[in-house]
């Protein structure tokens, strides 16, 4: 009697396993960790941080059945319900592989952990003595600091196997500074770059003519870069819009970095479709034709709406449109420049359907935060089934591909 193998993927997708690509999921290192992982200078944060494995237990999952045990052990069960920095997947890149193998997927994009999430925030939360007190002094040099030694963690992932695109974090008072640090970090290997939407890259408008240089050296270089939660604070100035009981429920905080409540999921993608609007109407695609843009973990119903309303804003107007200045409608670059990781349990069908944008929504589990669910696979796949399996295979494969560039 022959004896099948378990596998972490669907049965559905087997014709696909090995080639599957995941472009957003994350490194989780409990903050003991860190010393050892990013370099001793990040202690001070992890002190402050205070959220040890054990302590984790309740501050991320209280009231959750996301728990599990810490465990390095592979299987059908552990991938799918270890989240957190419980399984050593979370961090141990080696653990990552084998984890890859298991679930079918030939390439995964690694957006950083609590490390960079926090200094991002303290970045917009400068003035703020109660957002961690404990980091005195020069607060801003510190957080950016802190980022520059996860860059370094970065470099290393990605000159030891290809398979990991570890995300660098790109930050720069000056063009000069977001063009210094994007040069090095790629010039040691890494493939993909965030550039935090809150925040104008060298400190102008992403069409502004000084960053063509910069667009030119991710463009020339096939390095892909991406927008993704995390850095809202710097893009309202005050978070306090969100400062009221019913959105501080505890059942909406379930992961210590991101609320789920009403008004943050209700606007936690305008900083990403303003800095969009600004790269596809200041024709940033028509000068720089091969750019590579990936927008993860901000939903996917908002990207055609975003195309749909430039379409129509660009031929309104009593003088000339403003669209007349670009070469194709402004939803043609979403369709060809932008690659969208919709969550899995979005109605992803309907909207590859109603916009027509079967070539720009792409799979991604966000492991191993909870937002990605227990089955973000085979959720996918029932959606998408209907569709045929051109989409599937765009969706799984060919869409992530073109992200994750060879």
């Amino acid at each position: 009697m022959s004896i099948v193998a378990e596998v972490g993927y669907p049965r559905e997708l087997a014709r696909y396993a090995g080639k599957m690509i995941d472009i957003d999921a994350h490194e989780w290192a409990p903050a003991e960790l860190w010393p050892d992982i990013f370099g001793e200078e990040t202690r001070m944060l992890a002190e402050a941080n205070a959220v040890s494995v054990e302590a984790a237990k309740d501050y991320y999952f209280k009231n959750s059945d996301s728990y599990i045990e810490p465990s390095d052990v592979i299987d059908k069960f552990t991938v799918w319900n270890a989240k957190g920095p419980w399984h050593k997947a979370s961090y141990d890149m080696s653990k990552r592989l084998e984890y890859m193998d298991f679930i079918g997927v030939e390439r995964q994009v690694i957006f950083p952990g609590d490390l960079v999430i926090i200094s991002l925030m303290l970045l917009g939360q400068l003035d703020n003595p109660n957002f961690f007190g404990a980091i005195t002094g020069d607060r801003r040099a510190y957080a950016m600091r802190m980022i520059k030694l996860h860059n370094d963690w970065v470099i290393r992932q990605n000159a030891w196997s290809d398979r990991l695109r570890a995300v660098a974090t790109i930050l720069g008072d000056t063009v000069d500074e977001l063009y210094a640090e994007a040069k090095r970090v790629i010039d040691g290997g890494v493939r993909t770059i965030w550039l935090p939407c809150s925040m104008m890259p060298g400190g102008v408008s992403p069409a502004h003519p000084d960053l063509d240089r910069f667009w030119s050296l991710l463009e020339d270089s096939n390095t892909s870069f991406t927008l993704h939660v995390g850095n809202e604070a710097a893009f309202f100035k005050t978070l306090e819009w969100g400062n009221a009981p019913f959105f501080r429920l505890p059942e909406w905080n379930i992961t210590g970095q991101v609320q789920l409540d009403p008004w943050t999921l209700g606007t936690w993608m305008l900083p990403a479709w303003n800095y969009m609007v600004a790269l596809i109407g200041g024709g940033v695609f028509d000068r720089h034709p091969r750019l590579r843009l990936g927008v993860q973990e901000l939903g996917g119903h908002w990207i055609g709406a975003c195309g749909l309303g430039m379409d129509l804003w660009g031929e309104f107007g009593q003088t000339q449109p403003w669209s007349t200045r670009l070469k194709m409608k402004p939803s043609d670059y979403i369709r060809r420049n932008i690659k969208v990781a919709a969550f899995p349990w979005e109605p992803v069908d309907k909207y590859i359907e109603q916009y027509d944008f079967a070539d720009v929504y792409c799979y991604s589990s966000d492991f191993p935060h909870v937002e990605g669910g227990k089955n973000p696979m085979g959720d996918a796949y029932k959606r998408l089934e209907r569709l045929g399996e051109d989409v599937i295979a765009k969706y799984f494969v060919e869409n992530c591909k073109w992200m994750t560039p060879d």
